[in-house]
Parts: C-alpha cells; structure tokens; sequence
C-alpha cells in the first residue's frame, strides 16, 4: 500500500484551463530555450574548444525532462500520478531514447537526465503550491 501512494494519489487532481496553459507556456518556454542554446551556445563552445563540462553536450537533455513534465501536466486535465512517477516515466522514456533510438548514446546525457529529473521535483512542488488558480 505504501508502494501504491508513492506512485499514486489518493484522489485525481482535477486542474483548471489556466493552470495547464500556464505549464504549456513553460513547456513552449523550455523547447524554445533548448533551440536557442543549441543553435547558439553550442556551436560557440565547439567552435572555441571551451571545456565546459559536457553541458553543449546535454542541452537537449537539460531542456527536454522539464519539457516533458511539464507537457504532461498541460496535456492531461486531471492527474491520477504523483511527481515522482511522471519524473520516472520522463527518466525512463528519455533513457530509452538514448540507449535504443539515438545514434549519440552518451553517458553524460543519461547523467544530465537524472540531474534534471532531481530539479525538476522542487520546481513542479512550487508550481503546484504558489500558483493560483
């Protein structure tokens, strides 16, 4: 039973049209950000033989597990799944992507993905705390 409350809520949140336009604006907010890096930062990095830590190498990655989240909450209009188990399902998806769809697997992606899913949570508690409806 205890299994069963980390991974479900006792009673499905029902959400309403401004909150799941609020986490479609942020979903947009994050694949835009992610583009924009990509197209900018990277090709600087590369282009200059910066060391930064693998992070031109994640910033798919970085922007794609809060992406997804918060796609998730925008998509759905009432939610039956605790933060956690979208974080895993996001973890897990997006590792499989890497290990069986990619053709870059990276070790440093599947790095980043964990990262993000762990900044993720904090963010989604205060979204869902400090927003009003």
């Amino acid at each position: 039973m205890r299994i069963r409350k980390l991974f479900f809520l006792d009673s499905p949140i029902e959400q309403s049209n401004k909150r799941r336009l609020l986490y479609f604006h942020l979903t947009l907010i994050c694949f835009v950000l992610g583009l924009l890096l990509a197209f900018t930062y990277r090709p600087f990095i590369y282009s200059n033989h910066i060391n930064d830590w693998h992070l031109a190498d994640t910033i798919g990655n970085i922007v794609a597990v809060p992406a997804a989240a918060f796609f998730f909450y925008a998509w759905h209009k009432s939610i039956r799944y605790t933060k956690l188990t979208i974080l895993v399902l996001v973890f897990l998806i997006w590792s499989f992507y890497e290990i069986a769809i990619s053709q870059t697997f990276d070790w440093w992606d599947i790095l980043a993905t964990m990262i993000m899913c762990f900044v993720t949570y904090p963010i989604l508690q205060v979204l869902e705390k400090r927003v009003i409806e």
